[in-house]
């Protein structure tokens, strides 16, 4: 489910676990791509990664 994934990403996120944060951020919003709140939180921990390529998808889709 799209919302354990979240869970599990919002815990790596905390624990500074970034790229592990991107990549259950990414399987949720593969499961749930309506829900944006994933999309904002992906950005989020691309910028912790100095990844600012991947903050870009954020931006297409809006």
């Amino acid at each position: 489910m799209a919302s354990d994934l979240e869970l599990k990403a919002k815990e790596a996120f905390v624990e500074d676990h970034f790229e592990l944060a991107v990549e259950l951020l990414t399987q949720a919003i593969d499961l749930d791509p309506k829900i944006s709140q994933l999309f904002a939180d992906r950005a989020q921990a691309n910028i912790k990664l100095n990844n600012f390529t991947g903050i870009v998808t954020f931006f297409l889709f809006f």
